[in-house]
């Protein structure tokens, strides 16, 4: 396959399309990446050189790739990261003209917006990605706290049955959310909905997991159900390559 991914890109480190892209890669796909923001690094790691890339310039970018015929070899599409509306209104328009023409074109939405109840992109980000751009979603990846902005619902959340609730309300065919509550504290739970059918997959919960994993669970399940795995096998094999990822960088420091 080779699939288009809009996101974040790093020059030291994993996290955005600098994770996504070599998972993809790994697991056998063509991968072509489009950086929202190019940066350093994390800023978690203080504050990083570089810039959001200008949505006039993702636009001819995009534009580019039209006119040379290359979108014709496109057979999926993730997007991560963006930094502002207009951004992912260059993406949704691109979106919708590929899945014109090609119907039934798989399309994994990662809604990066914060986490633990805290929003770390623009404002006009999150009504974006509700209005325009989930609604052309096959898949949709939000951890708990993107999954209750999205709905609109309280932090925290750890009612299951309005967790159900609000990932139903997405209206995308499979939803998967990471950091939901597990059975104890000591366990978090991956959900997935897909195909009438309502999933959990338990791990231990790390206390401080490594920048990018999320980048990492939603680019292993996509590159798994583009090899044919049922949702089922997709989400526990990706499962498997978040804790066994976090359980080396956890052992190397």
């Amino acid at each position: 396959m080779t699939i288009l991914a809009i996101s974040s890109q790093v020059v030291a480190g994993h996290v955005g399309n600098s994770a996504a892209q070599f998972v993809l890669q790994t697991l056998g796909h063509e991968v072509w990446a489009i950086p929202t923001v190019l940066l350093s690094h994390h800023p978690g790691h203080g504050a990083p050189a570089g810039r959001g890339t200008p949505a006039n310039e993702i636009v001819a970018l995009l534009d580019n790739l039209w006119t040379g015929g290359w979108m014709d070899q496109v057979t999926a599409v993730m997007t991560g990261y963006f930094t502002s509306h207009d951004q992912i209104d260059a993406a949704a328009k691109t979106i919708s003209r590929l899945k014109h023409a090609k119907p039934g074109l798989p399309v994994l939405i990662d809604p990066i917006l914060g986490d633990n109840g805290t929003v770390y992109v623009h404002e006009s980000v999150p009504p974006a990605l509700r209005d325009t751009l989930i609604p052309l979603a096959t898949i949709t990846t939000p951890n708990l706290f993107e999954l209750t902005t999205l709905a609109r619902l309280p932090w925290p959340m750890d009612d299951k049955v309005r967790i159900d609730d609000a990932a139903l309300s997405l209206k995308t065919a499979e939803v998967l959310v990471t950091s939901a509550p597990g059975t104890t504290p000591e366990t978090i739970s991956t959900l997935v909905y897909a195909q009438d059918e309502d999933m959990t997959f338990e791990t231990q919960r790390t206390p401080s997991p490594p920048n990018g994993i999320g980048d990492v669970m939603a680019s292993s399940y996509l590159a798994m159900r583009l090899r044919g795995a049922s949702a089922r096998s997709a989400a526990a094999a990706a499962s498997q390559i978040v804790s066994e990822l976090i359980e080396t960088a956890n052992r190397q420091g």
